[in-house]
């Protein structure tokens, strides 16, 4: 538990000072200023006094006990105090130093050295390079923190890897009024982890949503474990930078290639509900609905406006964001034309016109949260000077105390107006300056009410002969890429369907191989050193006889003599759709599984999904109706369905081959061909690359 560290009864400050300039001195002033509950130790073996506090030469002088302390001297002189903080049974510390692994291999050893300090007096380290903690909680009231954005009570709890993030998501909430629950910038994670803090906020009853900003994920299963169980009861919200790179390593599968910097992050936030942003504002915007806002139960959003334009803006935008605009009740649309003025439009957006007062205005929102077929409402309102917005506002206010639907609200004012403003977001709507904005977070919102309402999982466990498959993988103990032969019979023991392949290691068995194969075939060349086959002319479609075959064994065979390759016939599908599905593994992970649309131009189109293994029955079919190609798959102008069913069975059947075996790194199947309805799906072309384990 964090209590001592976010609820302590006692903090102690190592390297206070009477130097306002000095971190130790913002430190004590921001408990100072901030009503800290709890007695403040300064400690300086220099001075007697800090501000009106005796200072202490060390924490080991101080006759009480200490919960927390914050080290702000010299990194190489922390060891020493640590040294001091263990003895004295301080259950945390935070250390502001920098200087530890962020500078270097002398820097990391420091760092470990005063981990290994504080554990051995079961002790934590907060840090080191941190900017520190706060709890608003008025009962505490700590600001262990060396910033500057004044802290008030509020139900948003911030984590946030970079400080300077931290610090603007704190600054904007604070221009807008709104407090914060707690807040962390934990800096280096020598100890005290992001995963911690996060599930720590997850239990605290007041906190209503989670921010989080994430450069890199120390420990991403962690992080995956957590963050499933907190989004049960609360949103996260996150923000992940460092997403672009100038290249990523070289893979030599589709799927590696395809799988960007940013797609394993991506995979684990899908998987454990957490909401994703791209910007601090997009972020910000969402955390103040979700503190005040009921989640919707649906995607029918309603709009009521009394200027046009904006609220055109706000149809496109709820609809481009994936909500539906909901069909008013006949009860209420007889209700509304009774209500509004003659001009009004009773339908959705529901137009009120400019001169709407509080009887119009608000009595159209109050019927509307009545209605069923309604989720959440979207407010466009222009403080027009010839009616009462301030009783438009109170109205709204009212409503807003009760509404057990979302509501959100666009303003356009000015100065004059600021109270129409301070009004409704008393009541805990949110007040935005675009109608944009309201939409896309009503989107959020309504994405975490799906993710809430997510189906528990379906998973199939299908038989297989993993013992075959342990066979094949005890040959090889580096990484490598298996032959075809071998990857067909992988895929032959998961139950993987695929053309009938057969492997041909001497020329003269080629003409009765191919017998037993059948034609037409497709004569492949077999090597290691040859991952992309078709690239180099090394796959040959469509072979009618022997003689075709024979002449074109013949060519290949004098092509890639250097290779000295092996070779595959394989029966020749057609009539199919090709799709590709693959695999890469991941550290510390289950693997990564991958689905689009196949063939020679799938690094082209890029149309593909990808999903954390293991997959449910619902991820497979998430990830197939996900891409852009859907519609071709599903049956369109006239095109028959593909058999859906044989995908997803083979989407699980490779996720299962995945999650046994770790030192499968790289994995394609592409083409795969997915055949009408009912008549199922193979695999056309494979090829797997081991890691070393």
């Amino acid at each position: 538990m964090l209590d001592a560290l976010f609820k302590p009864r006692s903090v102690a400050i190592i390297g206070a000072s009477n130097n306002p300039l000095s971190i130790g001195h913002i430190v004590m002033q921001n408990l100072l200023d901030h009503n800290f509950k709890g007695p403040i130790y300064p400690i300086n073996p220099k001075s007697k006094f800090i501000k009106s506090f005796r200072a202490y030469t060390s924490v080991s002088e101080i006759p009480d006990e200490v919960d927390l302390v914050n080290i702000s001297i010299k990194n190489t002189l922390v060891p020493y105090v640590l040294e001091d903080c263990g003895k004295k049974g301080v259950k945390f510390a935070i250390v502001h130093t920098a200087g530890f692994k962020e500078v270097g291999e002398e820097g990391l050893q420091l760092e470990r050295q005063i981990v290994e300090i504080a554990h051995k007096y079961g002790m934590r380290i907060y840090g080191p390079n941190s900017q520190g903690i706060q709890n608003s909680d008025p009962a505490i009231s700590v600001y262990a923190n060396f910033t500057f954005v004044p802290m008030s009570p509020g139900n948003i709890s911030i984590v946030a890897q970079s400080g300077g993030v931290g610090e603007t998501l704190k600054l904007h909430l604070y221009r807008i009024g709104k407090g914060i629950r707690m807040y962390s910038s934990f800096g280096n994670e020598a100890d005290v982890s992001m995963n911690e803090i996060i599930d720590y906020y997850g239990q605290d009853e007041e906190t209503k949503v989670i921010m989080v900003h994430i450069e890199t994920m120390k420990d991403p299963a962690g992080f995956l474990e957590v963050a499933s169980r907190v989004t049960q009861k609360k949103p996260i919200l996150a923000l992940k930078t460092g997403k672009t790179s100038e290249g990523a390593v070289a893979v030599a599968s589709h799927t590696g290639s395809l799988m960007e910097q940013d797609t394993l992050t991506e995979v684990i936030f899908k998987k454990a509900g957490v909401l994703r942003f791209h910007s601090q504002e997009d972020m910000i915007d969402a955390a103040v609905a979700f503190a005040n806002q009921p989640v919707p139960p649906g995607d029918r959003v309603v709009i009521v406006t009394n200027t046009g334009g904006p609220a055109i803006i706000a149809v496109d935008e709820c609809i481009s964001a994936g909500l539906k605009m909901a069909k008013l009740s006949a009860k209420t649309k007889n209700t509304l034309k009774k209500l509004v003025f003659q001009e009004a439009i009773v339908s959705n957006p529901v137009d009120v016109v400019a001169t709407a007062g509080p009887e119009q205005y608000g009595g159209t929102v109050e019927a509307l949260l009545k209605d069923p077929n309604i989720d959440s409402v979207l407010l466009v309102f222009v403080t027009a000077p010839f009616v009462d917005c301030e009783g438009i506002a109170r109205k709204l206010g009212e409503l807003g105390k009760t509404a057990d639907k979302p509501i959100v609200c666009q303003v356009m004012t000015i100065e004059k107006w600021q109270e129409v403003i301070r009004l409704i977001r008393a009541s805990g709507i949110p007040v935005y300056d675009f109608a944009e904005t309201a939409a896309r977070t009503l989107a959020s919102m309504t994405q975490y009410g799906q993710i809430q309402q997510r189906p528990t999982p379906t998973f199939v466990t299908f038989r297989k002969q993993k013992k075959k498959v342990e066979v094949i993988l005890s040959k090889h103990k580096k990484e490598f890429f298996l032959s075809q032969q071998d990857v067909y019979d992988i895929l032959s023991a998961y139950g993987i369907p695929a053309a009938k392949t057969v492997k041909v290691t001497k020329d003269k068995d080629l003409a009765k191989v191919a017998k037993e194969v059948g034609y037409p075939l497709v004569l492949k060349v077999d090597s290691e050193s040859i991952v992309h086959k078709s690239d180099v002319g090394g796959v040959a479609l469509g072979i009618k006889d022997e003689s075709v075959l024979l002449s074109v064994h013949k060519k290949m065979a004098k092509k890639f003599a250097k290779h000295k390759p092996d070779f595959i016939l394989q029966e020749h599908l057609t009539g199919g759709k090709e799709v590709i599905m693959g695999l890469k593994g991941n550290v510390g992970l289950e693997p990564t599984v991958m689905f689009g649309l196949g063939g020679v131009f799938v690094e082209v189109l890029k149309d593909v999904e990808f999903r954390l293994a293991p997959l449910s029955e619902e991820d497979a079919i998430e990830m197939i109706q996900s891409i852009k190609g859907y519609p071709i798959l599903k049956g369109t102008r006239g095109e028959k369905p593909v058999d859906i069913d044989a995908v997803v069975d083979m989407l699980i059947r490779l996720s299962q081959l995945g999650t046994d075996f770790p030192q499968l790194d790289e994995m394609d199947l592409n083409p795969v061909f997915v055949f009408p309805k009912g008549k199922g799906a193979a695999v056309v072309d494979a090829r797997i690359k081991l890691k070393s384990l």
